[in-house]
């Protein structure tokens, strides 16, 4: 991801940290059908640098952005 153009636009990038005893129990909830994140990703992209640029775009709009994602 091109830090530059995100930090010169204040765009916020955030990761996330989970312990890895944590995924067994996220994947089990997701194969079963526990938990459906599809209506979470309202946004999806390729990886070329215009992509990208769109991507964190849309993502600073806020709007109707929830989860924006990277089609890699």
């Amino acid at each position: 991801v091109p830090l530059t153009p995100a930090a010169a636009r204040e765009v916020d990038v955030v990761g996330v940290f989970r312990y890895r005893n944590t995924w067994p129990l996220c994947l089990d909830f997701l194969r079963s059908g526990k938990i459906d994140v599809k209506p979470l990703i309202t946004h999806r992209f390729g990886f070329t640098e215009k992509d990208v640029e769109e991507a964190f775009a849309t993502s600073a709009r806020g709007g109707n952005a929830i989860k924006v994602m990277f089609n890699l």
